[in-house]
């Protein structure tokens, strides 16, 4: 589909290219909507084969990032940013040049961290432009937002367990969580110390023994993952995890985790594990925690804030799926009338 159809699709108010000569920067902004406020997301830093996969996964990022903000009741609305390189290999004139272009955006966007981007990264940023979060607390920054992350999930899966299963006790549940990067490993720290029983998966072997062995809990191969029997699938890795492929070959009642994009096809997907029994919890409705730390942040952050915004998300999880099976839509379909009904009133408050 050409860019202009695809933005009208999605709603995307606009996308912004640039391409610094001197450094070598090719970084690509896409502003979904900021109907609720200024448009938030974070610089994805990532070696992509093509610039179409670039501009496909920006797009996608973008309105995501609506729907995340929106559903999370923040006055922000949706944005990302994508830069083509390898994230090991950055200079400082490709940062400074980055920086420069946040900038020239007039604040419609604000950036924060993502794959490939550090939070000491954000400081160099924020030395050359105020439209950034995610920075180290000494600059009034929330630093990591993995903590927060975690627990938003663990809420929304507190949610899931009790639809699933009449109630939201960890104990005993068998979680499985996909992948234990920085978020990942907080879930399944927090899962294990409210007495479910963990286990965990990555392809990286050496993350995966080293928090095994902490935790005391077993692993299992990444790719029997999809055919492992478990009461939750807590994919925190990449996105497109549940598709056509996978779907019919999964053995777990509930699928919540903080991947971005789990369903390859959105709501279809969705559509189909309602029809295979099995609850999936959007990943935009359980995963809020960064956008919640950044959007704190901008008021001068606050932990106790955060923390308590964050802990909103059992309801509104809670909310979604019982909204689901009462209206007979799938769980897809009830988050998003959820955050297109917020948006629609943002809108008609403003134009009124």
């Amino acid at each position: 589909m050409a860019l202009f159809d695809r933005m009208a699709v999605e709603g995307h108010e606009s996308v912004h290219v640039r391409h610094d000569e001197r450094s070598g920067l090719r970084a690509i902004v896409a502003i979904h909507s900021t109907v609720l406020g200024p448009s938030l997301g974070g610089t994805r830093w990532y070696p992509y084969p093509s610039e179409d996969e670039a501009l496909e996964d920006v797009l996608r990022l973008s309105s995501a990032m609506t729907a995340k903000a929106a559903v999370a009741g923040l006055d922000l609305g949706g944005g990302k940013a994508v830069v083509i390189g390898d994230p090991h290999a950055k200079t400082p004139a490709q940062l400074e040049a980055y920086a420069r272009f946040i900038d020239d955006l007039g604040g419609r966007y604000v950036t924060t961290t993502d794959v490939g981007t550090t939070t000491a990264e954000m400081d160099t940023i924020r030395g050359l432009t105020p439209h950034v979060v995610g920075v180290s607390p000494s600059l009034g920054g929330g630093g990591d937002t993995s903590e927060l992350t975690a627990l938003t999930i663990t809420e929304g899966m507190r949610a899931a367990l009790d639809v699933a299963f009449g109630s939201d006790n960890f104990e005993g549940r068998h979680i499985l969580v996909l992948g234990v990067g920085k978020v990942g490993a907080k879930v399944a720290r927090i899962a294990k110390e409210r007495g479910a029983r963990v286990s965990i998966a990555d392809v990286r072997a050496d993350a995966v023994a080293e928090l095994a062995a902490e935790l005391q809990v077993g692993a299992v191969d990444p790719d029997a993952v999809i055919e492992t029997e478990c009461d939750v699938l807590s994919p925190n890795a990449l996105g497109g995890l549940l598709n056509p492929d996978t779907i019919p070959l999964l053995r777990c009642r509930v699928i919540c985790g903080g991947a971005n994009n789990q369903l390859q096809n959105d709501p279809e997907d969705a559509r189909y594990l309602a029809a295979r029994g099995i609850l999936y919890a959007p990943d935009y409705v359980v995963n809020s925690g960064g956008v919640i730390s950044a959007a704190v942040e901008r008021d001068g952050f606050d932990d106790d804030r955060a923390r308590e915004i964050a802990g909103r998300v059992y309801d509104t999880t809670r909310s979604v799926l019982t909204t689901s099976r009462a209206e007979g839509i799938s769980t897809a379909e009830a988050a998003q009338n959820l955050w297109q009904a917020r948006l629609a009133e943002a809108g008609a408050d403003a134009a009124g």
